[in-house]
């Protein structure tokens, strides 16, 4: 049967932002296995048949000149297009896919133009109007199964709110004393709360004394964890979109990185924007009654 392939690499958040048009393409070719190449633990958090690490030496021969080994052939010999988010800097990726595929193949530059105003989303789903698909829903969705909640039913006492202290670069974390203080006020109003760590967290010993540290094992258990939350409360990374795509509201902090471009999008995500880009700025105030404005909307 004729297969579907879409690159796509990146952060978590790039990943998650990349659903609407996955989704997109799935459901105008409902027929067709999907095939998603990039970073395994990612990807998984998508609705794909079939996973292949994007760093899997057959595909070494795709970003060079020249023939293409039958191995690097036979990986597309079932593929009836492709979507590829990627930089093409030296124009080997569309020729030679063009080779491997007898079917269409779109390129497209994952990054904005710069004069771009839009949400990152609209941009992501721009490719999908050379093959006339509708974009349908906008939003960003993860489906879960009963095994994603294994780790967050595991838990003595599941939070109600989920912090996140890190990010991908330190100029887009608020303050931990800030998040400390965040976290005091509404444990004190009787909100469970605890932080979720990841690598990043581990890397630069971010914490908040007092506060449970949570250390999911993948992806899918903190979407389940997530899921399970009142509210996720963090800067501007990958959770944030996460949470936002099972449903949870989410609390973003922006600083340095706009959120026109790069909000959680979610039926209830909020965000609070630094003056002058500068995180620290953001008071703690503000902070603590959005997130009680957040968690006492609830329905």
């Amino acid at each position: 049967m004729s297969a579907i392939t879409i690159f796509r690499s990146g952060a978590i958040g790039d990943f998650v932002l990349t659903l609407p048009a996955i989704n997109a393409v799935r459901r105008a070719f409902p027929a067709a296995p999907l095939r998603l190449i990039g970073r395994p633990a990612t990807l998984a958090l998508g609705p794909a048949a079939s996973i292949l690490d994007g760093e899997d030496p057959r595909l070494i021969a795709l970003h060079r000149d020249g023939p293409l080994p039958p191995a690097t052939r036979q990986l597309f010999a079932a593929t009836q297009r492709v979507l590829a988010y990627a930089v093409d800097a030296q124009q080997h990726l569309g020729p030679q896919l063009r080779r491997a595929v007898a079917g269409p193949v779109l390129l497209w530059d994952p990054r904005p133009p710069a004069d771009f105003r839009g949400h990152i989303v609209d941009h992501l789903l721009s490719p999908l109007r050379q093959w006339d698909l509708s974009a349908g829903d906008r939003t960003p969705h993860i489906a879960l199964q009963p095994g994603d909640y294994g780790y967050v039913e595991a838990l003595a006492s599941a939070p109600e709110v989920v912090i996140h202290l890190g990010s991908g670069s330190p100029a887009k974390c608020w303050p931990a004393a800030n998040f400390r203080t965040l976290a005091s006020a509404l444990q004190k109003r009787g909100w469970h709360t605890a932080l979720v760590c990841g690598p990043v967290e581990r890397e630069r010993q971010l914490a908040v004394g007092g506060l449970p540290a949570l250390h999911p094992p993948d992806l899918r258990s903190l979407a389940g964890l997530l899921a399970k939350a009142a509210l996720f409360i963090g800067n501007d990374s990958g959770p944030g979109h996460l949470a936002a795509a099972v449903g949870t509201p989410t609390l973003t902090l922006f600083g340095p990185t706009d959120p026109r471009l790069w909000a959680p999008r979610g039926n209830r995500s909020q965000v609070l924007q630094a003056p002058a880009r500068d995180l620290a700025a953001i008071p703690t105030a503000a902070a603590i009654d959005a997130a009680l404005a957040l968690l006492l909307s609830a329905p």
